[in-house]
């Protein structure tokens, strides 16, 4: 008698690949009651022109941390005081794409330069909810303040950059 197949030995006998995760950083950084926040290009391929928080690819052979702070360090100049992790995400549909998004929260002593129009130091009670990316309001809600537990959660996209949802732990 045959022992059952498993789930992986079942996938691929359907033709079923792993996905492949690329990791991403996302990074909330606070100077007091106020977030510095990104607008992404019109141009963009996601998120056109939204303001969402300060990200990007990790590289490879690069841990996750080290990759926010160089990600901060590009876009913005700054060198946080703090970082701390402070959620992981799986992110499924994203462009036909699966990351796994690691959002840290950053606290920074020195104002960065604005003069590049696509940085700017909101109040926390006076986001533009209306140009926002989708989850950024939940996101923030979990990460202001200073200390709190690593969430963990899913997010679907409908295959192009538009939310289906988003769970955190």
């Amino acid at each position: 008698m045959l022992a059952p197949a498993s789930k992986r030995q079942q996938s691929r006998a359907l033709g079923y690949a792993r996905p492949l995760a690329v990791p991403v950083t996302l990074c909330f950084l606070f100077r007091g009651d106020r977030l510095l926040l990104q607008r992404r290009a019109e141009a963009s391929d996601r998120f056109a022109g939204l303001w969402n928080a300060v990200g990007g690819h990790v590289e490879p052979g690069e841990d996750v941390r080290r990759a926010a702070l160089r990600e901060i360090r590009e876009e913005t100049g700054l060198e946080p005081a703090s970082l701390e992790l402070r959620a992981v995400i799986h992110e499924t549909g994203l462009l036909g794409r699966t990351h796994l998004l690691f959002v840290f929260r950053g606290e920074v002593a020195e104002h960065v330069d604005e003069s590049g129009a696509d940085l700017t130091w909101f109040d926390l009670h006076a986001l533009p909810e209306d140009e926002l990316v989708a989850d950024l309001p939940a996101l923030v809600a979990r990460v202001r303040e200073p200390v709190g537990p690593v969430v963990f959660g899913t997010q679907r996209f409908d295959g192009g950059d538009r939310s289906l949802g988003l769970r955190l732990g």
